[in-house]
């Protein structure tokens, strides 16, 4: 890349550090406009996915896909844009994240393709093979917190409170501020009879991210009396 290129690379991270997207957005379009580059779309179309213009970033995976067909990285990111938009019908989005992560698989099975596709057959109600994908998630990347944490949500839904407290406290011991472990874990403990240390792990989320709402709303329900439900 020539210098000047490499500014507007430069230009577009700072600007995402500090949380302004639409600048990124712009560094970003403008280097995809004289580069051409299957990274740089991608790029772009993950700062759209974060901006919330699912239809920018579908074109940007689509338009590096069609400078590089076997990119994996850009069917794994489509894939995840379908499963996050909120437009259009969900479970025709979650059957296309499945197809586009089927195919990344085919390149790269990754511990992340393998995380979306158990979220996208969780989307679908297919509880068995998102459990499926996580654990093999986990065999890939043991380290994987995100992937415990799904998997501690199907088991905690289905009843295995063990399993799961033991799933979202390794998420957690991977990842300590990991604010929507803590609360989670703090409401299957409340849900169990163990108050205390449901109220500690529901207060540990507020502490990482003081906007959680669900972890507030439980608190809330604990010091108003109420006991929590799951």
């Amino acid at each position: 890349m020539t210098n000047e290129m490499l500014v507007l690379v430069e230009k577009a991270r700072s600007a995402e550090d500090a949380g302004d997207f639409a600048a990124a957005f712009q560094a970003w379009n403008q280097l995809v406009s004289e580069t051409r580059r299957a990274d740089h779309y991608c790029q772009l179309g993950r700062v759209a996915s974060k901006l919330g213009m699912w239809a920018e970033a579908e074109k940007a995976f689509h338009d590096a896909l069609a400078i590089k067909p076997h990119f994996a990285v850009a069917m794994l990111m489509f894939g995840s844009l379908l499963l996050i938009r909120t437009d259009g019908d969900q479970t025709d989005n979650a059957k296309t994240a499945k197809d586009w992560l089927l195919r990344a698989m085919e390149i790269d099975r990754t511990a992340m393709a393998l995380s979306l596709m158990g979220a996208a057959d969780y989307r679908l109600g297919e509880k068995d093979a998102a459990k499926d994908a996580y654990r093999a998630a986990i065999e890939i990347d043991g380290a994987y917190e995100e992937a415990y944490f799904n998997l501690g949500n199907i088991v905690a839904e289905e009843g295995d409170d063990a399993e799961a407290e033991r799933l979202l406290r390794r998420a957690i011991q991977l990842d300590p501020n990991y604010h929507v472990a803590h609360g989670r874990l703090g409401i299957l403990l409340q849900r169990v009879g163990r108050s205390s240390e449901g109220e500690a792990e529901l207060k540990r989320a507020l502490e990482i991210n003081p906007a959680d709402a669900i972890a507030s709303r439980y608190l809330n329900r604990v010091a108003g009396g109420l006991g929590s439900t799951n």
